[in-house]
């Protein structure tokens, strides 16, 4: 019985933890081939990357447990009475929370709503959760805190908040412009058979209000290059008055990317592989971009930033490879596995390629044309 439990709970764990575990599998292996390197790891990491979001992802994992977004959804998804409409209502929402809260706290706002839809409509929905991650990709590129990719491209690219949002646009109205046509092709405006509603979500207003401060503020700390001084603070106001919050953050997700740096630092020095992509004109911004999209197929887009910014400073089209490129395989981008993995069915993750690829054909194919031809 007790190697049973053990047992279960180590499954769990690896199943939990899919993402990091190869990431750590070949960080073992690096330090194997290159055992002298240990010394220098902690160079390696962009610790300024590292502190900035680990005070997003305190800040906004306040912001979804408060429950207000849940209140506001629900009272306007009553309006919602086809599939279509609930669709774009669901997909768009989740383009514009992932805009200002990351991509991955999007989803774990609007995919478990998403899902307890299905106990009061017939219709099956889990085809708007393939969508909802295509919309995270889509809505996080706009901003410099939307995805970890950003943030990390923004720090080196030394540009103002702003003047990232502006360079992004461009591509963004291409993505969302792609996605609403999908949506109204895909989704029917078959009626909706709602059944019951569930009941309010209370919420916490000030933990809401003082986390809408404090990422407003955060942002401005941001753009003043001070986050080794906001970050203590924002750790110690919400251990003093909301401690569950940093119980719920996921500290994992740090790790990852603390890891991430010191793997793709050590391999872009591997002589055969440092070879490869030099074989390629990366003075040119079309080569940059199109390397950065194909590589975030096969590595991931976070990790695929950092390895391309070992080989080009062309910060432009890296930023709109890699982001475009977060849609395609579910391995792109770490928010497909989130969405998906809400959805316990293997099928939805056959689904997803069937709609995703297509999609990053068409707006990889397009970006292309429109900005590096």
């Amino acid at each position: 019985m007790v190697w049973y439990k053990m047992k279960n709970e180590i499954l769990r764990i690896i199943n939990e933890n899919l993402i990091f575990l190869p990431f750590i599998f070949i960080l073992i292996l690096l330090y194997l081939l290159y055992p002298n390197e240990i010394k220098n790891y902690h160079y390696f990491v962009d610790w300024r990357t590292i502190g900035a979001l680990a005070g997003l992802l305190i800040i906004t994992t306040a912001i979804k447990e408060s429950g207000y977004f849940l209140i506001v959804t629900k009272l306007i998804s009553k309006k919602a009475n086809t599939e279509r409409k609930i669709a774009l209502f669901l997909i768009l929402l989740s383009c514009i929370f992932a805009t200002f809260l990351t991509n991955d706290i999007a989803l774990f706002i609007i995919v478990p709503l998403t899902l307890n839809f299905q106990k009061f409509i017939e219709n099956d929905i889990k085809k708007i959760v393939i969508f909802e991650a295509i919309a995270v990709n889509a809505g996080s590129l706009l901003t410099p805190i939307g995805n970890p990719q950003n943030l990390f491209l923004w720090h080196q690219w030394k540009i103002s908040f702003l003047d990232f949002i502006i360079k992004m646009f461009p591509v963004f109205l291409l993505l969302l412009a792609s996605l609403i046509i999908f949506i109204l092709v895909i989704f029917p405006s078959k009626k909706l058979s709602i059944q019951k509603q569930e009941n309010a979500t209370e919420f916490n207003k000030g933990l809401f209000f003082l986390s809408i401060l404090l990422l407003v503020g955060y942002i401005v700390v941001l753009e003043s290059r001070l986050t080794y001084y906001a970050l203590p603070a924002i750790f110690v106001i919400y251990l003093v008055f909301f401690r569950n919050i940093l119980i719920k953050s996921d500290w994992l997700l740090i790790m990852l990317f603390i890891v991430m740096f010191i793997d793709f630092h050590l391999i872009s020095r591997i002589q055969i592989i440092s070879n490869f992509v030099n074989s390629y004109n990366l003075n040119s911004s079309s080569t940059v971009f199109t390397f950065s999209l194909l590589s975030s197929q096969i590595i991931s887009n976070v990790p695929a930033s950092i390895f391309m910014s070992k080989f080009s400073h062309n910060w432009f089209s890296i930023a709109y490879g890699v982001n475009v490129g977060g849609n395609g395989t579910v391995i792109a981008s770490l928010a497909n596995i989130i969405a998906l993995r809400f959805v316990r069915d293997k099928k939805i993750w056959i689904e997803f390629h069937k709609y995703s690829l297509i999609y990053l054909l068409i707006t990889g194919g397009l970006a292309y044309v429109l900005f590096f031809m």
